[in-house]
């Protein structure tokens, strides 16, 4: 059964019609929603989410405007950002008790530079990025989807995306240039 096709059935009272489209894109779905809040059970609820909106705005999908992969990235990534906006970073106490041997562990690694530091500082520089910012990157880079793609999922204009992506590149090429700078001044 068709893509579109199972669609039709679902908007008729087809509800089962609705697994097809499940079963063809929850995987993506939780991939793309991981990439973005990083937390694997986050994740996976929020993937849940999508495609229950999906199937409740089914109606207002248009495929003309956008491919149903792109239609349900664009709802996975709203989801996603309303998580991270509603998610505070976790603070860590210590007090006289906690066992700091870990701690130190963690400490003298980070000051030994690993191999992977040394041989991918680009990774390094995307993971500090801002959660919107490697969204795009990961988009356009990773799953060459086309700026008109990006701009709906996104929902700014073509112009604003081939803007924000100069500038990201501009960033991670400071940023590496400065962390390479840094590294060979030790």
């Amino acid at each position: 059964m068709s893509e579109q096709a199972a669609i039709q059935q679902v908007l008729n009272g087809n509800t089962g019609a609705f697994r097809k489209i499940v079963e063809a894109y929850s995987d993506r779905v939780f991939a793309f929603i991981e990439r973005i809040v990083k937390q694997p059970m986050d994740a996976e609820e929020i993937a849940e989410d999508v495609l229950v909106k999906a199937y409740q705005h089914l109606a207002e999908y248009r495929n003309t405007q956008a491919s149903l992969w792109t239609w349900l990235c664009s709802i996975a990534y709203n989801e996603s950002l309303n998580h991270l906006r509603k998610t505070k970073p976790t603070m860590l106490y210590l007090d006289d008790d906690t066992d700091t041997t870990a701690l130190r562990e963690a400490d003298i690694a980070k000051a030994e530079p690993d191999i992977d530091s040394r041989i991918d500082p680009l990774n390094q520089a995307i993971a500090r990025l801002s959660a919107d910012d490697r969204t795009l990157i990961q988009l356009y880079y990773y799953d060459d989807k086309p700026i008109s793609d990006i701009a709906f999922i996104i929902g700014q204009t073509e112009n604003n995306i081939s803007t924000r992506l100069f500038r990201i590149r501009k960033r991670l090429h400071d940023d590496i240039n400065k962390s390479l700078t840094n590294e060979n001044a030790r």
